[in-house]
């Protein structure tokens, strides 16, 4: 398997040549974005694959039942990380400040081990491609649960940023 590392790397490299500041085309150079954006999301790569043999690829429906449980966590911790943002926003003292900074960092903590919990989600259902491709787990399932993992890594990715 191709580690998103490589992807990156070979983008760069093939971008370098079409991008159009470099005298390539604009075109060309949409269609290699839009190709490394299909290779770098597992459920954008997914769908491509569902529909390539004319599978429906509905992104509509309940995920597994056990992320229900990581779900609850990102939704807890990503409002009360939305609540300390905000409240160091508007700390006016040094000592408010102070306070607020601990409460920051150990914040950035708990949204890093949701990432990694995340992360860990993304890898299994990756690793059970092979799988789907033999027909003994449900692609349309797989391809709703890696949408909904991959908004939450993006909603957190966010949230983490602005903790810094």
């Amino acid at each position: 398997m191709v580690s998103d590392e490589e992807i990156r790397e070979a983008f760069r490299v093939r971008a370098a040549v079409l991008h159009p500041d470099s005298g390539g085309d604009e075109q060309e150079f949409a269609k290699l974005q839009g190709a490394r954006d299909v290779l770098l999301s597992p459920a954008r790569r997914l769908k491509e694959w569902m529909s390539a043999r004319r599978m429906e690829a509905d992104a509509r429906g309940q995920i597994e039942g056990g992320l229900m449980d990581l779900f609850q966590k990102v939704s807890e911790v990503g409002a009360a990380s939305e609540l300390l943002i905000r409240e160091n926003a508007g700390a006016i003292s040094a000592l408010v400040k102070a306070i607020t900074e601990v409460k920051l960092i150990k914040q950035r903590d708990l949204v890093k081990e949701l990432l990694e919990n995340i992360a860990d989600e993304i890898r299994q259902r990756i690793d059970r491609f092979q799988e789907v491709e033999e027909d003994r787990i449900d692609p349309a399932t797989m391809m709703r649960d890696l949408i909904f993992l991959e908004k939450w890594r993006a909603t957190l990715k966010g949230i983490y940023g602005r903790l810094m």
